[in-house]
């Protein structure tokens, strides 16, 4: 090879390796394999296949396109459904990868229809709330638990209370549930207090506007209800904060569960 043609390969190399190190990192050909993850949502995508939304621990929120997955001969078509826990494999670039496999994990766990739409709420707030492509390990290892908790009878109140404080605390809305931030002292459980969004609980004696007891608070803060109204308070505060955030978004969940619980209460009546 003469001097020019080496001078010449040598250029179209520099070129290329220097086009790959200047090319967006979110541009590039991923492939991701074996991560752990659930399904949050799915809906059908041309003839056979599906966009699923799911949210796995080292990637966070993203959507897959699983292709030819709603055929017949589709051996992994009742994996495609929420709350099991799964190993999930991608390729590709941009804002659509593709699924490459998919497998159970683990136990799976089994739901009533009351603690579905439990779940289904904790999956919309997920999808309103977390940005795609935002790794939250913790807040993941929080939903495992959640599922798992739902399906071992634990009160649904009280999971979703919990699931609602974690959320708030990864998306930078954490709720001040140990002391007054107006005198630092801790939270007293014979007290009242005014909670504020942007700022906390301030001790008052006033009967309306954001009241909620101080047992609540620190019910909250130990994740053991004690009581019904303790629930129901701490249900109100932890909706308040969250409704700020979701900015007027109406959750579907919300109004499914209202809907039942009407229906429970209509069945109960005629009994």
């Amino acid at each position: 090879m003469g001097r020019q043609s080496r001078a010449t390969a040598c250029s179209w190399i520099h070129r290329k390796l220097a086009a790959c190190r200047s090319e967006p990192e979110a541009s590039r050909p991923v492939k991701v394999n074996q991560q752990s993850g659930y399904i949050l949502h799915r809906q059908s995508y041309r003839e056979s296949s599906l966009l699923v939304q799911i949210f796995t621990r080292n990637f966070g929120r993203l959507t897959l396109i699983a292709k030819g997955c709603r055929t017949k001969k589709s051996q992994v078509q009742g994996l495609f459904l929420s709350f099991k826990p799964l190993l999930l494999s991608w390729t590709g670039k941009g804002e659509l990868p593709i699924l490459t496999s998919i497998e159970q994990t683990g136990f799976c766990p089994q739901l009533d229809a009351s603690r579905v739409a439990c779940g289904y709420y904790i999956n919309e707030l997920i999808l309103k709330l977390l940005h795609r492509h935002d790794p939250h390990a913790a807040l993941y290892d929080k939903y495992d638990k959640a599922v798992f908790e739902l399906s071992d009878k634990k009160n649904p109140n009280t999971v979703l209370r919990v699931f609602e404080k974690y959320l708030l605390q990864e998306i930078g809305f954490g709720l001040v549930l140990d002391h007054d931030v107006e005198s630092g002292e801790p939270i007293a459980a014979d007290h009242r207090y005014q909670y504020f969004p942007q700022q906390g609980p301030i001790a008052t004696n006033r009967q309306h506007g954001n009241i909620i007891s101080g047992a609540t608070l620190i019910a909250l803060q130990n994740e053991e209800f004690k009581s019904a109204h303790d629930r129901s308070q701490a249900r109100w505060l932890t909706r308040l904060l969250i409704d700020i955030q979701l900015n007027g978004k109406e959750l579907r969940s919300r109004r499914v569960m209202r809907e039942m619980k009407r229906y429970q209460a209509r069945i109960s009546d005629k009994s």
